[in-house]
């Protein structure tokens, strides 16, 4: 017993050399043949582009609240966006496509699945401008 450790302890050391100087010689060839800088690097002006103002579309999202929990399956998604925005909600067990009021505001109903449900809701104006968040809404029956 005591001469199959020894032989197992010194088989596992030589084996650990190895790959020791096998990663050692590995890392010396790699810096060998890694290219070396001659003479000073030329700078490259880049002209960046002069930042436009694109209106942004705004997304505000009253129901659900992020990281909430429902205790009901079905939730009402709620919100308001630019004025005849679409927006598009996608969550686990379907997606809705609606269109804002005149005002802007938009509400639907969901449908969630047990457990974590991540909502994601897009709004697009006849611009081409598109807002997307995401929420969190876990559904649990159980009681605290």
């Amino acid at each position: 017993m005591r001469k199959e450790v020894l032989i197992a302890i010194i088989i596992g050391f030589a084996l650990g050399l190895v790959i020791t100087f096998g990663v050692w010689t590995a890392n010396r060839a790699i810096k060998e043949t890694a290219p070396q800088e001659e003479g000073p690097v030329e700078e490259i002006e880049i002209e960046e582009p002069i930042p436009t103002s694109i209106p942004q579309l705004s997304l505000t999202i009253t129901t659900p609240k992020d990281n909430s929990i429902a205790d009901k399956e079905k939730i009402e998604v709620a919100g308001e966006t630019a004025p005849q925005a679409i927006v598009v909600i996608l969550y686990q067990e379907g997606e809705k496509i609606l269109e804002a009021d005149e005002k802007g505001d938009f509400n639907t109903e969901i449908t969630l699945a047990g457990g974590a449900n991540e909502i994601e809701i897009s709004a697009h104006d006849q611009e081409g401008n598109e807002t997307t968040q995401i929420l969190t809404v876990v559904y649990s029956t159980a009681e605290i």
